[in-house]
């Protein structure tokens, strides 16, 4: 496996996601005796500063220093962490993790754009790095619930110290990236012919995490009124991530390296998405849950693991980082959203009411798929 310090540096980032977001719903509501309204607001909150970071890490690292945007990012993450673990208590707790989401924001989109710029030289490193990241989500995701029980404060010292072991891998192992000698060297960018495909492409990331982070925030108070434990929901995730890491070497011989196999994948995977809010209509039981998760990680194993290598045959040498930061803010966009459009349905209605509406919405992606359209600018 090659680049293995720009791949352990995106596994650590999203290990220490995975340990506060699976949390995150259940802190506000439990603990700090909010509203699923207003913990959807915070989580929006946190989204809408994680998509300025993406944009932010980006820019940066296609215009700037590679060690000095990433130290940016990890600097405000570790900063809000630290007064988070000191002062966890609300109004306090909202801001900081909005401050949060902007320095996340700046560091994955500096990872994911450096991992770009790599994959001229490692096609499969897209694929490697989502491979672990899971890995350690999963991981994480486990720790989540078994710390929470123990307190909010070792949750977010734990994901301190995953972010710190990150900051010291950039700082040790990554390199600088020649960027003028890349622009000389790179075709010109097209945006208008690449406009449609990019857009839809951001319409397909923003609803697949707006039905996702259903199952990272209003399915966790759902399981709960079943009385289902927090740690068997937190095990859902350890479930998924092995599903995932089984999943993939598995399906990666059927589908090569190509626009049509890329794009294939992306519309299968949508549909396993659609099929995974359907299985838990009216569930009461746990095992329609696992049934439930494993459809959704089918889905993720095909469309969100291909997304980054589709939208790299869209860039250039001289905007690679910024092409990828479009997946990285479309994410933080349906993150933002989800929380908040779920628990207004919710609230609302019902939970099945959301889940029919977010199986539509996937279902209404399907023909888009098929309009995507290769780039003429994409070299290997």
């Amino acid at each position: 496996m090659k680049n293995k310090a720009a791949l352990f540096a995106s596994m650590f980032i999203n290990m220490g996601i995975g340990l506060i977001m699976p949390v995150t719903t259940l802190f506000i509501h439990e603990r700090l005796n909010q509203s699923l309204v207003i913990a959807g607001y915070v989580l929006m909150f946190f989204s809408i500063a994680m998509v300025i970071g993406n944009l932010i890490g980006g820019f940066l690292l296609d215009r700037w220093k590679v060690k000095q945007t990433h130290y940016l990012g990890g600097a405000i993450v570790c900063l809000s962490l630290t007064m988070i673990i000191v002062w966890p208590l609300w109004p306090f707790y909202a801001f900081l993790v909005a401050f949060y989401g902007l320095g996340l924001g700046i560091l994955n989109s500096a990872v994911n754009g450096y991992i770009a710029y790599l994959q001229k030289k490692d096609v499969g490193i897209f694929t490697n790095a989502y491979w672990l990241g899971n890995i350690g989500m999963g991981i994480s995701t486990f720790l989540s619930g078994t710390l929470f029980a123990i307190g909010i404060r070792e949750v977010f010292l734990s994901s301190l110290i995953l972010f710190s072991l990150t900051l010291m891998i950039i700082a040790f192992n990554f390199n600088e990236i020649e960027h003028e000698k890349l622009i000389r060297t790179s075709k010109k960018f097209n945006l208008s012919e690449n406009l449609s495909s990019l857009t839809i492409i951001c319409l397909i990331i923003i609803i697949i995490w707006v039905g996702y982070e259903q199952w990272n925030s209003n399915i966790s108070v759902l399981m709960l009124a079943k009385n289902i434990s927090v740690q068997k929901y937190s095990f859902l995730f350890t479930i998924s991530t092995f599903e995932i890491v089984i999943f993939q070497p598995l399906l990666r011989p059927f589908f090569k390296a190509s626009f049509n196999n890329e794009r294939l994948r992306v519309f299968v995977g949508v549909i396993m998405f659609a099929v995974s809010y359907l299985l838990i209509i009216d569930a009461s039981t746990y095992w329609r849950f696992i049934l439930g998760i494993t459809a959704l990680s089918i889905g993720d194993v095909l469309a969100l693991t291909t997304i980054p290598a589709l939208l790299n045959r869209y860039a250039n040498d001289s905007n690679r980082a910024s092409i990828q930061s479009i997946s990285s803010t479309a994410g933080s966009a349906g993150r933002a959203l989800g929380p908040l459009i779920g628990g207004y349905m919710i609230s609302q209605i019902n939970y099945n009411f959301s889940f029919i509406v977010i199986f539509i919405s996937h279902i209404v992606l399907i023909p888009l798929i098929l309009l995507l359209k290769n780039s003429n600018e994409y070299t290997r």
